[in-house]
């Protein structure tokens, strides 16, 4: 598995949608992308590819492509 389709399955995870509804332009608004996502999100990129990424960037992107850029 690429290391961008672990991250879309993630992501996909975290707003509870299937991968197939998570690409690269998928927004990421207030009500899905909230502290609990971001700190998920910042958990499993370090469990998964060992990275550690800044929780003010992850909070503030707001496109998938934003996250993917980040790790």
């Amino acid at each position: 598995m690429s290391k961008e389709s672990k991250l879309l399955e993630i992501i996909a995870e975290i707003l509870e949608v299937e991968v197939n509804e998570v690409n690269l332009d998928t927004q990421l608004d207030e009500d899905s992308w909230d502290s609990l996502a971001v700190v998920t999100f910042i958990s499993e990129v370090d469990s998964n590819f060992d990275v550690v990424v800044s929780p003010s960037l992850v909070g503030g992107a707001e496109t998938v492509k934003q996250l993917i850029d980040l790790v």
